[in-house]
């Protein structure tokens, strides 16, 4: 299972470059935030491609835009105005999919951005008692690094850069124990592999990282094993045309965010 999630910055324009990404590396699911286009019409022009793919059902949800391939059967379980959360079926099993887009750091605190994850995570834990299972799945713009308190406090997503030991399910902190998930993003921190991160952001201000990592992919421990590590990636080119501009940070005219790409082996799904 391929997936593509990409912040598209409210480019009109921003068709062309999912097309083109498609032809050059084929995707299942693609997963939007920002999008301004008809996602029908995104259907129709894959379509073209001899692509057949169809929209994910949404009823609260209108910060987030899904299709894939029908190799897959949805159901969507819960949704609000940052969040939708679905049931997949594929041939080889079940697992819980979720897609977010929390509120922009910019305009909102990084209480609000906690208060949002502390919530979802209380969701989705309700959501993985009633299907009997905790095989879950979240990507999306989180608007939060992987080490900042959204993402790695336990009463938040709980979500551990070290496989081994968010693997181990739960984290007893004072006595309760939190369920933890697994953060792969951390890996691709600073300028080994490109990027040194997804969305770049700066002002006159002593604390500021520059480099960010907002677009994320966080998995159970249940899924840990699936992701395929060396295809987990920030996308920096598309078809030979650089995302990034001559200071090497993403061009604003196709958009502020990079798109990130993940597999997942399905036959680990049973």
């Amino acid at each position: 299972m391929k997936v593509l999630f990409w912040n598209t910055y409210q480019n009109m324009e921003i068709d062309s470059y999912i097309l083109d990404f498609m032809e050059e590396n084929p995707c299942d699911i693609i997963i939007l935030a920002e999008y301004p286009n008809s996602i029908n019409g995104l259907c129709n022009q894959l379509s073209v491609l001899a692509m057949d793919f169809y929209p994910w059902e949404q009823i609260g949800c209108n910060t987030i835009k899904i299709v894939s391939s029908k190799t897959y059967k949805i159901k969507l379980l819960r949704d609000s105005g940052r969040y939708c959360i679905y049931r997949l079926t594929s041939l080889y099993g079940e697992m819980i999919l979720a897609a977010l887009h929390f509120q922009c750091k910019r305009d909102y605190s990084h209480w609000t951005i906690e208060y949002s994850a502390g919530k979802m995570k209380e969701t989705i834990e309700e959501v993985e008692a009633g299907e009997g299972h905790r095989k879950t799945l979240i990507v999306g713009d989180f608007n939060a690094n992987p080490f900042e308190p959204a993402c790695i406090n336990a009463d938040c997503f709980h979500a551990l850069p070290s496989r081994k030991e968010a693997k181990k399910g739960k984290r007893t902190v004072q006595g309760r124990p939190f369920s933890t998930f697994y953060n792969p993003m951390w890996n691709l921190f600073g300028d080994f592999y490109g990027a040194a991160g997804s969305y770049f952001y700066t002002r006159n201000d002593i604390h500021m990282y520059q480099w960010n990592i907002f677009d994320q992919v966080i998995l159970r421990p249940e899924l840990a094993d699936s992701l395929v590590k060396e295809s987990l990636k920030i996308v920096t080119e598309i078809k030979n045309v650089s995302l990034l501009n001559r200071n090497g940070r993403p061009k604003k005219g196709i958009s502020d965010h990079l798109p990130i790409f993940f597999e997942i082996k399905e036959e680990l799904l049973r």
